[in-house]
């Protein structure tokens, strides 16, 4: 029996300049018509914003494990509360 492999969550950076790079394309995307997934996988490309993350974190029950598997960049977060954040 296989055990399911842990996901880490994506700490990339991402520069002021790259995020605004990320919207501009997220938004010409919604202009052509692009479909959801599309879209979303170019939001997901820019880091979520701490106080977002918190939010989610604590209202959801499986907040911060469903934000890890949808591939949310956590680089932000940890810029603000540190990587103690995942475990508090």
């Amino acid at each position: 029996m296989s055990e399911a492999r842990k996901l880490e969550p994506i700490l990339t950076k991402v520069s002021d300049e790259e995020i605004k790079a990320i919207m501009d394309e997220a938004s010409e995307a919604l202009e052509k018509g692009v479909d959801d997934e599309t879209y979303f996988a170019i939001l997901k490309r820019a880091p979520i914003l701490p106080e977002q993350a918190d939010i989610i974190k604590k209202f959801y029950a499986d907040g911060l494990q469903s934000m890890i598997e949808d591939g949310v960049n956590f680089s932000k977060v940890v810029e603000a509360y540190g990587e103690e954040w995942f475990t508090e």
